[in-house]
């Protein structure tokens, strides 16, 4: 068993982790066939790994549709009309940036692969152990979940099927449904699943691989690399405003059995913070949840340090906008009056390279003109900030005020020492709280001094009214911290659309976006935002 486990762990990973550029090149029309499945147990490895490897032509395309919309990039010089388009809302069809079919291409696969691999566990049942069927359906069902939440996000609306014979020519034929359609639907399916399992099961694919083996670090890329259940699932019920369910599996996850993972906490003070977007992964997985993994020596790239970066070979495409600039300079640390983010503003998140500003914080790992392209940077899907702002976003919805700027400001042992003899739920369970007080809060983390509601207090909440004004005012705060935490990791631009769409005021959105415009254009730029579907990516389905 163990060596019939090795033959196939083997096979798969040649697929995966080879040199063959082709393999991960895209084919818009490349659907996993029965004649490329075959009979053998072993091409169900390889087909999953072929979902998997459709991650890795969208994570940067992502990147850059979202955080153009947000304040955190505009175009250089050297940029293409197209990115110029999408700066400006004024894509068309032919935009290469802008066309969705990178994502259409994973769900199509991904549908073709869940008929396949359920038709052959009928065919033969006892081929595919119990546990290794329950991990192929579910992490199957989360790529798919994910790229349509990505999808649902970025162009507000989509094309929903499940039929595994659609191809990718005949898109444009299906009916579209809105974000808000598609979000009760995304939740069946994790719930629900298919044929018995649910997008909730985890395997640990080291032990499925190589059972009885050491793990090394290519079994544990494998546990990163698809979509955990927890933060895919406090994502959808964020978006779904089921903010208790949030908390719920929130908790346990950062958590984690009182382990040292996802706790925001000093392991990665003094600096460490942005190792963990420069060095190897598997040495961060305390902070990394799940990635997409590249490797330059397997010719795995994106594009991230090439439209960053100004030394050649790259080609500086994107630049940081004042406006963001500025925010991270305006922060005050910790000890109350000194000014500037110490460990995510200038020479961690930017800095001034050749005479211009440029994203750094992708590429502190390799920097010299002849190694800068070399890195092998990993696209985030999600890590520990993420988990933490969908909780302090729920927690602030349920009224739970104190908590929630625990775990944004100065973390949760000062919350309990506080709040001594009235510790409130989610820290109120004394076994968890030992683990749990290792939580330094997303501003302590990097050194930065508490932030709350402006002119608003938590000791006048005796109205509806008072306690709306309040959460409004906290939202725009974690708004305002994605926007440094997470810049250029794709999520800013999200919490941005839920939270003016929460209180149903587009200036919360066109506000924040408007201002690295020049004045003209700011202004006409913040009356295009205050209508919600112009939010999106305009672009034909094709």
């Amino acid at each position: 068993m163990k060596s019939y486990h090795i033959h196939y762990g083997i096979a798969v990973l040649c697929l995966f982790f080879t040199s063959c550029s082709k393999y991960f090149e895209v084919n818009t029309n490349d659907i996993l066939t029965d004649k490329e499945y075959g009979k053998e147990t072993n091409e169900l490895y390889s087909g999953y790994m072929g979902v998997a490897a459709k991650m890795q032509t969208l994570a940067d395309q992502t990147v850059f549709l979202s955080e153009l919309r947000t304040d955190l990039l505009e175009p250089t010089a050297n940029a293409p009309q197209d990115l110029w388009d999408l700066y400006n809302y004024r894509e068309k069809k032919g935009n290469t940036f802008a066309n969705p079919r990178t994502y259409y291409d994973l769900i199509v696969n991904a549908n073709a692969y869940l008929e396949k691999i359920m038709a052959y566990r009928k065919a033969n049942p006892k081929a595919l152990e119990d546990e290794h069927y329950r991990a192929l359906i579910s992490g199957t069902i989360r790529f798919k979940v994910w790229t349509y939440l990505t999808l649902g996000k970025l162009y507000g609306k989509v094309a929903y099927f499940d039929d595994p014979k659609i191809n990718l020519d005949n898109v444009a034929t299906i009916p579209v449904i809105s974000l808000n359609e598609l979000l009760p639907k995304l939740v069946s399916l994790m719930e629900a699943g298919l044929d018995g399992v649910d997008g909730k099961y985890v395997a640990n694919w080291g032990n499925i691989l190589f059972p009885g083996v050491n793990t090394n670090q290519q079994d544990l890329t494998w546990n990163m690399i698809c979509p955990s259940p927890e933060p895919l699932l406090m994502e959808l019920y964020l978006w779904t405003k089921q903010y208790s369910k949030v908390v719920d599996i929130g908790i346990r996850f950062i958590y984690d059995n009182g382990s040292n993972k996802f706790k925001v906490s000093n392991d990665d003070y003094n600096g460490e913070w942005v190792q963990v977007f420069t060095r190897d992964p598997i040495t961060r997985t305390r902070v990394l949840i799940n990635i997409v993994p590249y490797d330059f020596e397997r010719n795995q790239t994106n594009r991230m340090i090439q439209f960053f970066s100004n030394l050649t070979p790259s080609v500086y495409y994107l630049k940081p906008t004042e406006v963001a600039m500025k925010r991270y300079q305006e922060q005050i640390r910790y000890d109350g009056h000194t000014l500037g983010d110490q460990y995510r503003g200038e020479n961690y998140t930017y800095y001034l390279q050749n005479g211009d500003w440029v994203i750094r914080k992708f590429s502190r790992d390799r920097e010299s003109a002849s190694e800068i392209y070399k890195n092998n940077v990993h696209i985030v899907i999600y890590r520990d900030a993420d988990v933490h702002f969908f909780m302090i976003e729920a927690l602030n919805n349920l009224g739970l005020f104190d908590q929630a700027e625990a775990l944004l400001n100065d973390g949760v042992e000062l919350y309990l020492s506080r709040n001594a003899g009235n510790l409130k739920y989610p820290f109120d369970d004394a076994v968890m709280n030992v683990s749990l007080a290792r939580n330094w809060g997303i501003r302590r983390r990097v050194n930065l001094a508490p932030v709350y509601p402006e002119g608003l207090s938590k000791d006048d909440l005796s109205t509806v009214e008072k306690m709306d004004a309040y959460k409004k005012a906290l939202d725009k705060l974690i708004v305002k911290e994605t926007l440094m935490e997470s810049a250029g990791e794709a999520k800013a631009y999200f919490a941005l659309m839920r939270i003016a769409d929460r209180w149903n005021e587009p200036a919360i959105l066109a506000d924040v976006v408007a201002q690295k415009y020049a004045a003209g254009q700011a202004n006409q730029i913040h009356q295009y935002l205050l209508d919600r579907k112009n939010w999106f990516v305009q672009y034909p389905l094709e």
